[in-house]
C-alpha cells in the first residue's frame, strides 16, 4: 500500500524538489510530455529556475512518486502559499520584469515543443524583491 503524500513544510524542501525537477526535465520524457499541462509554476530566483506545483509541493518528490500519483494541485498550492505569492496572469500583466518572467518560462518550454498554458500563473517567493 502506498504511503500518503506529505506536503512540503519549508521553502528549502520546495527548492530541493525544484532542483530535482530540473534534472528530470533534462532526462525524462514523461515529465517533458506533461510540461504544457502544468498551470501553477514556481520561480526560484536563487537557482533562476521554474518548477510546477504538483512536483515541488510534495516532500521528497521524485519522478516515480510524481508520476505514480498525480496528487492534488489544491493541496500543493495551499502548502506552497506559505512561502510564495501568485503573480497576475500574463495577459493581465503590465510590469516589465514580471512579463520577462513569463517570457523566460515560455522560452524554457520551447525547446521541448511545449507551450505555456494560457491560464498559467507564476508564483514567486514572498520575500522576493521583484
Amino acid at each position: 500500500m502506498e504511503e500518503p503524500k506529505i506536503t512540503v513544510k519549508s521553502y528549502p524542501e520546495a527548492l530541493e524538489n525544484a532542483v530535482r525537477f530540473q534534472y528530470y526535465l533534462k532526462n525524462n520524457e514523461s515529465i517533458i510530455h506533461k510540461l504544457s499541462q502544468y498551470t501553477h509554476w514556481y520561480y526560484f530566483p536563487e537557482k533562476d529556475c521554474f518548477a510546477p506545483s504538483l512536483f515541488i509541493g510534495y516532500k521528497d518528490n521524485t519522478y516515480n512518486s510524481e508520476s505514480a500519483h498525480a496528487g492534488n494541485g489544491r493541496e500543493t498550492e495551499k502548502a506552497l502559499a506559505r512561502f510564495f505569492r501568485k503573480l497576475k496572469p500574463r495577459h493581465e500583466q503590465q510590469d516589465y520584469f514580471i512579463n520577462e518572467l513569463y517570457k523566460k518560462l515560455s522560452n524554457i518550454l520551447k525547446p521541448y515543443s511545449k507551450n505555456l498554458k494560457r491560464n498559467a500563473v507564476i508564483h514567486i517567493p514572498k520575500d522576493a524583491d521583484l
